[in-house]
């Protein structure tokens, strides 16, 4: 049954799943794969991301090369800090499905997160084609990482030739990241960078995530400008926020707040 696993990207299948009742099912059948992998979709669509987590585990030991439990086991984990784990299952996953852009944007974040920036470089690269190749609308995304490596491995050049084909008129789904780029290329400013940006969210739901993925791209891009005095209060407003402790914008601060020896608390409700 393993060849069946391979015909869909990750997002197309998740969305082919109906909403059955799996769990009685699985009573009578907890060995077989195709309904652990059901069970756990349907775990993520319920907000259940550790147990989800724990139903594909369960699942790959049937099915360990099913790229579909791998693909979203790796995401999954990245929300847990478990980022080597998470860069080996995305990395499975890339290989099985080498066309789904995803699975390598995810794997670069997961890579870059774990501190293997020239396997999170490939990744990004990757990814990046494969937008340009389908047409998908997220280009500012990758980008952004790929900048961001860049500037890790010491490439300020490599880092400014890939915003090259970023303009102000980008189709993108992520408005934030568009800003980001434009604001490493100099096309905005960071004087109210933040607050001028906050102006064109066009996802109303998605306010405080816009306004934390912003506040993080300022304060990277003043960090690479040799300017930590502004930086830092930026990243200790992340990395003690008492929300959104999964995003990737308070991670990544409390790394570079790690890195730079500057302590910060993490409210106790966080």
């Amino acid at each position: 049954y393993f060849s069946c696993f391979f015909m869909q990207s990750p997002l197309q299948e998740k969305k082919g799943w109906s909403r059955a009742m799996t769990s009685e099912i699985l009573r009578n059948e907890e060995c077989n794969p195709n309904l652990l992998k059901k069970k756990g979709l349907e775990l993520l669509d319920a907000g259940k991301t550790n147990e989800a987590v724990e139903c594909f585990s369960k699942g790959l030991v049937y099915a360990p090369f099913d790229s579909l439990m791998r693909y979203w086991r790796g995401r999954k984990l990245i929300g847990r800090e478990e980022y080597t784990q998470s860069a080996s299952d995305l990395k499975l996953a890339a290989l099985e499905n080498p066309e789904d852009w995803e699975c390598w944007y995810y794997l670069g974040v997961a890579c870059y997160l774990s501190g293997m920036y020239e396997e999170a470089k490939v990744a990004h690269a990757n990814s990046k084609t494969l937008m340009k190749k389908y047409g998908v609308n997220a280009l500012p995304a990758t980008t952004d990482w790929y900048w961001m490596i860049c500037m890790k491995l010491g490439q300020p050049e490599e880092a400014a030739k890939a915003l090259e084909d970023i303009t102000p008129d980008t189709p993108t789904e992520d408005g934030d990241y568009l800003c980001r780029v434009l604001l490493y290329k100099g096309v905005l400013k960071p004087e109210n960078f933040v607050e001028e940006c906050e102006k064109n969210c066009k996802n109303p739901e998605r306010p405080r995530i816009y306004h934390l993925m912003l506040t993080y791209g300022l304060a990277n891009y003043l960090h690479y400008q040799g300017r930590d005095a502004e930086a830092i209060p930026l990243l200790k407003e992340l990395a003690e926020s008492p929300d959104n402790r999964a995003l990737f914008a308070v991670k990544q601060s409390v790394q570079d707040l790690d890195a730079l020896g500057v302590s910060y608390t993490v409210p106790a409700k966080a």
